[in-house]
C-alpha cells in the first residue's frame, strides 16, 4: 500500500469520519449510516473505496457486513493513524460523530444482539 494512495483515499471528509467511527469498534453499515446521517448508498460507496484500498476489512456474518480497520494498515501507517486520532480528538465534528455513535450503539436494534454476542466473545 502506497502512502500517496492512502492519502488520496483519505482525502475525503466522509471517509475520514467513517474511519474515526471504526476506531471505536467493528461496525455494520446501518450504524455508520445512522450515526453520520448519510444515505446507505453513500456509506456503502465510501466503504467500498476504503476496503478496496486496504484501509478497512469486512467480516460477513449472516446478512450483515461488519467493518473494521485493517491491522496491516494500522501497522504500516501507525504514525499517520496516530496523527489522525490526535487531530480528531480536537475537532468538534469528529467528537460529535463519536457521541452519536455511542447513542446509536445504545438504541439502534438493527444488529444489536449480534454485536453484543460478538463483544461478549472478545472479552
Amino acid at each position: 500500500m502506497r502512502l500517496s494512495n492512502v492519502l488520496y483515499i483519505l482525502g475525503d471528509e466522509t471517509r475520514l469520519r467513517i474511519l474515526n467511527l471504526l476506531t471505536k469498534q467493528e461496525l455494520c453499515v446501518c450504524l455508520i449510516e445512522e450515526t453520520l446521517n448519510i444515505p446507505q448508498y453513500n456509506v456503502s460507496k465510501h466503504l467500498i473505496r476504503l476496503r478496496n484500498s486496504g484501509i478497512i476489512t469486512c467480516r460477513r456474518i449472516a446478512q450483515w457486513c461488519f467493518y473494521s480497520i485493517d491491522v496491516s494498515f494500522k501497522e504500516q501507517f501507525q504514525e499517520l493513524f496516530d496523527s489522525f486520532i490526535n487531530l480528531w480528538k480536537k475537532d468538534r465534528q469528529y467528537l460529535e460523530d463519536l457521541q452519536r455513535l455511542e447513542y446509536q450503539l445504545e438504541t439502534n436494534d438493527c444488529c444489536k444482539k449480534l454485536l453484543q454476542s460478538l463483544s461478549n466473545k472478545s472479552l
